[in-house]
């Protein structure tokens, strides 16, 4: 009997099928595309075992079953639990690893539950290489059933420099779902961020492409030690098999998108979280295929500040600690909502290796909130204090010197207006709530005593 088992054999479910082969585990695989199945005999030994009916699948795991499902989210999901739920047992484990919607897991939870399944919602990053290799892996849902899978997770899970696994039990229900949601929205704006100092870089200090991949290497050795800036560093420096120039010359400047960006801007605009340089990088996606494409492109002739490279470097460390700020501020804000307990030092472990968004700076997020410390805002903790007040000068000067070149700066100015605002205990909110009051009489609070108040306003005749 096999002891896991993969149900969807494209490339993240063979990769992470063949992932637990190789740490020692027995695991059938199985898939409604027959040549999914055979590609994946090819591999076939003792420990790694083909399946090509729904009955041969199930029956040939030990229970209690651990059956993975690497699927595309949404109805497959569905139809894919509903064709299993006859031929299991109570107590089998079902794993989601599939992009899904946290509202989908927590109804699934539900559902599941009351039958005796166990399910756990689990985000899954790295790509390709990551499945094979050692993802970063996210699981939430019925903590007893983490316990039976976790040493198979454990195993195949990405292992941070100290060789601690990139997996642990991030908590109840939908929660390992809606962490790894986080995990993409950070993505979109980091992101987002490199493509702005990029251009930058290109328009106002006229660096070739080998020579922004010399430095954005060299910030990989710095203040960026990133995956992003790793691979920044490459795609700047590919030459093109079609043409003597560079591929990213001829790539077409075009951002897709899968939805899970959109997804964190929906929850976070209902719970009222602040994710404003999230939003302005999922806007940017949106105006990159919305752009008429009429005007010329920016280009400046002005003086290069002496100290513009480094000031890029000091902006993008902050602006990416800023993107991990609101991540965990909307995960701060959803615990309290949705009544998880999240254990923040873990998820910023789980993404210390294994993902798009590692980079070193997660250990000094892990410390922030060791020892169960609550953080409103990860920028009240004092490594990031002092890291905010020494970079925010050079970001100033970036976004000024991008504005004098007509470059846009979606994240990098909002992270600057985010900085700004919310330590500011004198925002200009208070005339917006006086305009409320007196055009809807939606009443007010003072700064003086308790109480709500309502004005009858003056209005000259």
């Amino acid at each position: 009997m096999q002891q896991f088992g993969v149900i969807g054999l494209s490339v993240m479910g063979k990769n992470l099928a063949l992932n637990v082969r190789n740490h020692g585990f027995s695991v059938s695989g199985f898939s409604i595309d027959k040549p999914e199945v055979d590609a994946f005999a090819k591999y076939e030994d003792d420990k790694l075992k083909p399946c090509y009916t729904w009955e041969e699948f199930v029956n040939s795991l030990e229970k209690p079953r651990k059956i993975l499902i690497q699927i595309m989210a949404g109805k497959p999901v569905d139809l894919t639990i509903e064709k299993l739920l006859p031929m299991l047992d109570k107590g089998d484990i079902l794993i989601d690893g599939g992009n899904s919607n946290f509202h989908d897991t927590e109804r699934r939870f539900k559902e599941l539950e009351k039958k005796g399944i166990h399910f756990i919602g689990m985000g899954v990053s790295g790509g390709e290489e990551g499945a094979l290799n050692g993802p970063a892996l996210m699981p939430g849902g019925d903590e007893e059933a983490y316990k039976e899978v976790a040493p198979i997770l454990e195993a195949i899970a990405a292992k941070t420099p100290e060789g601690r696994p990139c997996v642990s039990y991030i908590g109840p229900s939908a929660s390992g779902h809606y962490v790894k949601m986080v995990h993409n929205g950070i993505e979109y704006a980091i992101m987002q961020e490199f493509a702005e100092v990029y251009d930058i870089l290109r328009t106002v200090a006229h660096k070739s492409d080998d020579e922004m991949s010399e430095i954005f290497d060299k910030w990989n050795h710095g203040r960026v030690n990133a995956y992003l800036s790793e691979i920044t560093a490459n795609v700047l420096k590919q030459k093109d098999d079609l043409t003597s120039d560079h591929v990213i010359d001829h790539i077409l400047n075009v951002a897709s998108y899968k939805g899970t960006g959109n997804w964190m801007l929906e929850d976070g605009v209902a719970l009222g979280a602040p994710i404003s340089v999230i939003a302005e990088a999922v806007i940017a996606r949106f105006m990159s295929k919305a752009t008429t494409r009429e005007g010329q492109a920016p280009s400046y002739n002005g003086d290069v500040p002496a100290d513009l490279i480094d000031n890029l470097e000091k902006s993008l460390q902050l602006t990416q600690a800023v993107a991990y700020a609101q991540g965990f501020q909307q995960l701060t804000m959803a615990a309290k909502a949705y009544n998880w307990g999240l254990r923040y030092p873990a998820i910023a472990q789980n993404w210390e290796a294994g993902c798009i968004i590692r980079s070193a700076m997660l250990k000094d997020i892990e410390k922030a909130y060791e020892g169960g410390k609550e953080l409103d805002v990860l920028f009240q903790d004092p490594y990031f204090k002092k890291l905010m007040k020494e970079n925010l000068p050079a970001l100033r000067s970036v976004v000024e010197v991008a504005m004098k070149a007509g470059i846009p700066t979606p994240t990098l100015s909002a992270s600057i207006n985010y900085l700004e605002s919310i330590f500011n205990p004198n925002l200009p909110a208070n005339l917006i709530q006086g305009q409320r009051d007196y055009f809807g009489a939606h009443t007010y609070k003072r700064n003086d005593r308790k109480g709500t108040f309502h004005t009858e306003w003056y209005e000259e005749k």
